[in-house]
């Protein structure tokens, strides 16, 4: 598959294409111009579509659709195709890693293509071949897929994204927003850990050393944390390092521990977009001397502080329904699905995958990202 055109009438190029130069300037210029998220970010695709795809055994699919006469695209659809069992899956570029998924391009662009049929019959027919399209997990201010996508079925996410606004300024946040009982732990056990034990230090790591050494100690602890662990994928681990390391050269990236007499005792990992934080990954030690404190939440709340102080005044706890977000005040964000099918095949694979019963959770086993 290489850049296989599909007209438009006479105003739009559609290319299918396996390789995309993300860090290019016309990637970032497009993107900068779009309601897209960080995980559609020129640094986060490139590392999506070099380290994450080949180890997923994923076949990379970008859609780029452009004005006739123009060399820059209009939009752009990061894609992958996964067959399992013989079903042909295609998904936004995601794989278990992107908390939202977006089409790339201008409101204004978009609506325009929207508003040419021919356009979004045009995209369908680059896409294939398919038997189910899964463009999942788009939020609320983002354009909407469906309008690009012919036939769509549209509905709810079974998680929601959560989000809290700093931007009254840290202090105001929380005195009106947190709980009381989180206010009253966050200071309780702050003033046990002093204590017991001495200052409880925070810091962003700035060098690639330390990334990498906090994130094999992150390894380490979420898989005695977690039976299904995120990093037991060696391609896994190293796309979100890389991101860590490459991301805090500019700025996009954090990697922020707690630490008492230099041990790292927590580690919360995000990226940063606009005025928007959005935290990814945590972990921490959970050993007798140290289990009391909550050291996860308090390096959440010292991260909050941090970010905010810094203009990143939306902190997005992303997707999951944790009860803990509610009690940092977070509001709840509903996330929408959008599916299209193709032939029986498609309708059948549709079907178990709206189903609650035993058909999906056996698909699920058999296909670990049908989720």
């Amino acid at each position: 598959m290489d850049h296989p055109i599909v007209s438009t009438e006479a105003e739009y190029r559609i290319e299918a294409c396996n390789t995309y130069d993300f860090l290019s300037e016309e990637y970032s210029t497009l993107f900068k111009g779009s309601n897209a998220t960080a995980f559609q970010s020129p640094l986060w695709l490139h590392e999506f579509y070099h380290t994450l795809v080949p180890g997923h055994g994923a076949e990379p699919l970008i859609i780029k659709i452009s004005s006739k006469g123009s060399d820059h695209p209009d939009a752009i659809l990061p894609l992958v195709r996964e067959t399992h069992f013989g079903i042909r899956i295609v998904q936004p570029a995601d794989l278990g890693v992107a908390d939202y998924n977006a089409i790339v391009g201008s409101e204004e662009k978009l609506t325009a293509l929207a508003n040419n049929p021919s356009v979004a019959e045009g995209i369908l027919s680059a896409i294939q071949p398919y038997h189910l399209i899964l463009f999942r997990k788009q939020r609320p201010c983002a354009f909407d897929a469906a309008k690009l996508l012919p036939g769509a079925n549209i509905t709810p996410n079974t998680s929601c994204s959560y989000e809290v606004d700093a931007g009254a300024g840290y202090d105001n946040w929380f005195t009106t927003s947190v709980s009381k009982n989180m206010r009253k732990g966050l200071k309780r056990k702050t003033n046990g850990f002093e204590k017991t034990h001495g200052k409880l230090e925070f810091a962003e790591l700035c060098d690639e050393r330390s990334i990498v050494d906090a994130f094999q100690l992150m390894r380490e602890l979420r898989e005695a944390r977690y039976e299904a662990n995120l990093f037991s994928r060696p391609e896994v681990f190293e796309f979100y390092q890389n991101i860590a390391v490459k991301g805090q050269r500019h700025g996009i990236a954090s990697t922020f521990v707690s630490k008492f007499e230099d041990r790292i005792l927590s580690i919360d990992f995000g990226v940063r977009h606009k005025s928007r934080f959005l935290f990814l990954l945590g972990a921490f030690y959970e050993e007798q001397d140290f289990q009391r404190y909550s050291l996860g939440l308090l390096g959440l709340n010292e991260l909050i502080r941090r970010e905010a102080e810094a203009g990143h005044t939306i902190f997005d706890f992303t997707i999951g329904d944790e009860p803990y977000k509610l009690s940092f005040g977070a509001e709840q964000i509903p996330l929408t699905n959008i599916t299209v099918t193709s032939g029986p095949i498609g309708r059948l694979a549709f079907t178990a995958y709206q189903s609650r019963g035993p058909f999906r959770r056996t698909l699920k086993k058999l296909m670990p990202k049908f989720s």
